[in-house]
């Protein structure tokens, strides 16, 4: 894909207001390569499925703990996934293919709420078999548990 292709892509994750602004980056390997430096504090990529997302500053520390196996940072962070997702295990964090036992679950677009206080906002289902047309916490009782917020 083109630099120009990936920046449109990555773009779609979040409304235009936070995008024009954001930096675009993509994942080579173990490092990211800025494709455009942007003026606020969010950052657009495409993750390795293919699916585009904008989060901000504490938002891209949890990702990459996720994508590291580490301890995710305990800050709150927000993303946009406005283009949907292709869907993912709500067991296995990282899991790469749906399987019968893996609870897999596929979110249209949405928001999601990331880091240690998403675990103590109460009334979210935390089922493995998540509603993806509700809010729900995805991958409950991990490091990496959150909040899922389906948007329209």
């Amino acid at each position: 894909m083109s630099d120009a292709n990936y920046i449109a892509k990555a773009m779609t994750a979040a409304p235009k207001a936070v995008a024009k602004g954001a930096t675009v980056s993509a994942m080579e390997g173990a490092s990211m390569r800025v494709l455009h430096k942007g003026s606020n504090e969010w950052t657009c990529m495409i993750m390795p499925d293919g699916v585009p997302m904008c989060t901000d500053a504490a938002g891209m520390a949890w990702v990459h703990a996720l994508m590291t196996k580490a301890a995710p940072p305990d800050q709150i962070g927000f993303m946009y996934m406005l283009a949907g997702d292709n869907g993912t295990s709500n067991a296995a964090p990282g899991a790469l293919a749906r399987t019968p036992d893996n609870h897999w679950v596929k979110t249209g677009p949405h928001v999601m709420i990331l880091g240690a206080s998403a675990k103590s906002m109460p009334g979210y289902p935390r089922t493995l078999d998540a509603d993806p047309t509700r809010p729900y916490v995805m991958w409950p009782d991990t490091p990496y548990e959150h909040l899922m917020i389906p948007v329209k």
